[in-house]
């Protein structure tokens, strides 16, 4: 189950008529205005400030496609903000507005309520929280804990308890998501912690440690045939693409997802308190097989998604500098742009009326789709439109499960997982299937097989159901199309620029931490670089132990990197404020020693 706060965001978008990502790019530029207030109320030049609000609010990496990692990048930006303009002005006057401190809460609130991984903001939050609330006076920082706390947890307490209620009125539960429960914190990380002979790379609960759970838990074995079966050969087959050695294994995160899906299926996930009920139950039983001995349950699990390898510590750590190369080389030379749409006819209208989103213009190219069944000996299948004669080919591909085949082929194991949809461009018909299977690549030599077409080759079974030609008008109206042209410039002269002017922002930053300890530096701005730093380092540590034990590296996936873009571009913005700043810090020392 996820986070409400983004369906609750489309429902509102929705209701005001707005497109899409309007609304996204509206809360956006709020915390680059908030930011630029807080700047002009710690006594920048106002002409000066205007250097980090510009270089923000043209921020390329801020534009894509429809997800909620935008949205969350948003919000993230605009809680920071907040919380530096009230350090601004707490320093400035001495005092906080009761009003920011109850809006800061409900940005806070916002935050716990759209994603589930903040735990990277904890400590960016402890040092903002700490530098607003610091003063050499106790009794002043009495007063105004108490005249900031009250409101900012009132702020907080109101949209998640309406959430918690509305759960509650509607299922009979009082919480927000199923990770938040007891029983299934308690489940997986008893299912994470045991320990087979086995160690398998991306994969914390191989099919052998399934095994010896099954045996000491009847409740968890009910599941089997879903996690042994079709369900688990769908997310196993995801790890057959990236990591052969682990092919068919359930790969990192993916066996939350695994078991949530075997308990949707039967019906568990209808009734929160027969939810519980389940994960107790396999809880308890796996438990008391710890303590038996019939389990080895020594594995050490933190957080509650991944087992931390005190041994892989420097794989971790050795992670991090093509993290940061990926970061400062602007997400490999990402460009910004809107996705193509892509999915069934009738889901793209009820996006198009509930998002009022325009969508990109189609390729000059003929777009085919091709859908039908497949058999092999492997369990490992992938299908392409792929042109002839052969060259570069982008397709979507997708598998499901399909009872009509496995009544027909009874005999084969994998004959559930083998209904398939694949879509790609194909100038002029002149293409051919590419059938993927086994580490086997296998061409049917005909131009997009006939619909009816029954082929065997390579020991699989190829069925075609039907070929179609896609036509689409969808087109993108001239205003985006506009935008997404200038944000592209834009983008690549941030991509050319971001790396030097990273390098310069930390070459300033060291020489003003360097002022602090020695000189008595102090300034708002030198803060705000820190609480910058500390969100990105603590962000790409995250990133590194999520890349370590999901089924696909980080590097690639530029959505895990959005929310600290902002971060990186306010911490080269604030250092090019500090560096005005530092000569007349330095020459006041240097006139001090010389009294001296």
């Amino acid at each position: 189950m996820k986070a409400p706060l983004y369906p609750l965001y489309i429902a509102a978008n929705y209701l005001l008529g707005l497109q899409f990502k309007t609304m996204e790019h509206a809360i956006y530029i709020v915390a680059c205005v908030i930011l630029y207030l807080a700047l002009i109320k710690a006594k920048v030049n106002p002409f000066l400030a205007l250097v980090p609000f510009i270089l923000l609010l043209f921020n390329p990496y801020h534009h894509g496609s429809v997800e909620r990692g935008w949205f969350y990048a948003a919000i993230v930006f605009l809680v920071i903000a907040g919380i530096y303009y009230m350090i601004s002005m707490r320093t400035v006057s001495g005092s906080v507005r009761s009003s920011h401190a109850f809006l800061l809460g409900l940005g806070l609130a916002s935050l716990y309520l759209s994603r589930e991984e903040t735990i990277w903001l904890y400590p960016l939050l402890a040092v903002a929280f700490t530098l607003l609330f610091y003063q050499p006076d106790r009794q002043r920082v009495l007063l105004l804990t108490a005249k900031v706390l009250p409101l900012l947890l009132l702020g907080l307490a109101i949209p998640i308890s309406a959430v918690l209620s509305m759960n509650y009125m509607k299922y009979g539960h009082f919480g927000i998501k199923d990770s938040a429960v007891k029983e299934f914190k308690t489940t997986f990380k008893l299912m994470k912690s045991v320990r087979t002979d086995e160690e398998k790379p991306f994969v914390d609960v191989t099919h052998k440690s399934l095994n010896q759970m099954f045996d000491v838990s009847p409740a968890l074995a009910r599941f089997q045939p879903h996690l042994q079966g079709g369900l688990g050969k769908q997310w196993g087959g995801l790890m057959c693409k990236r990591h052969a050695e682990a092919c068919n294994e359930i790969g990192g995160g993916y066996i939350f997802w695994a078991l949530r899906d075997a308990l949707a299926a039967e019906g568990y996930y209808q009734s929160p308190n027969e939810m519980r009920s389940v994960y107790s139950e396999i809880s308890e039983e796996l438990q008391r097989g710890c303590s038996s001995g019939q389990l080895d349950c020594s594995r050490t699990v933190w957080p509650l998604r991944y087992p931390i390898r005190l041994e892989r510590i420097d794989d971790y750590l050795a992670k991090l500098p093509a993290f940061v190369n990926y970061m400062v080389s602007g997400l490999h030379g990402r460009l910004p742009s809107y996705g193509a749409s892509h999915g069934p006819d009738e889901r793209l209208e009820v996006f198009k009326r509930l998002s009022n989103t325009a969508i990109k213009a189609k390729t000059q190219r003929d777009q085919y789709s091709v859908s039908g069944w497949l058999i092999s000996d492997s369990q490992e299948k992938y299908i392409a439109i792929v042109p002839k004669p052969f060259a570069a080919y982008t397709n979507l591909f997708s598998l499901k499960s399909s009872r009509d085949v496995q009544r027909h082929f009874i005999d084969n194991a994998d004959s559930a997982l083998s209904r398939f949809n694949v879509e790609g461009p194909c100038k002029g018909g002149q293409c051919e299937l590419l059938v993927m299977s086994g580490g086997e690549h296998t061409k049917f030599d005909q131009a997009l097989i006939r619909p009816g077409a029954d082929l065997k080759k390579a020991g699989m079974h190829l069925h075609i159901d039907s070929v179609k030609q896609k036509e689409s008008n969808q087109q993108l109206f001239w205003v985006d199309q506009f935008k997404i042209n200038v944000f592209k410039k834009i983008g690549k002269l941030y991509n050319h620029a971001l790396v030097y002017l990273a390098l310069l922002a930390t070459m300033v930053f060291a020489i003003a931490c360097f002022a602090f300890l020695f000189r008595g530096y102090r300034s708002l701005l030198l803060w705000g670089s820190l609480i910058a730093i500390i969100g990105i380092a603590t962000r790409l540590g995250v990133l590194a132990l999520f890349d370590d034990f999901t089924q696909s590296p980080v590097i690639g996936q530029f959505r895990h990197f959005i929310p600290i873009m902002p971060l990186l571009l306010l911490y080269i913005g604030l250092n090019f404020l500090i560096l005005f700043e530092l000569p007349a810090v330095l020459r006041k020392s240097t006139r001090m020693g010389v009294k001296n």
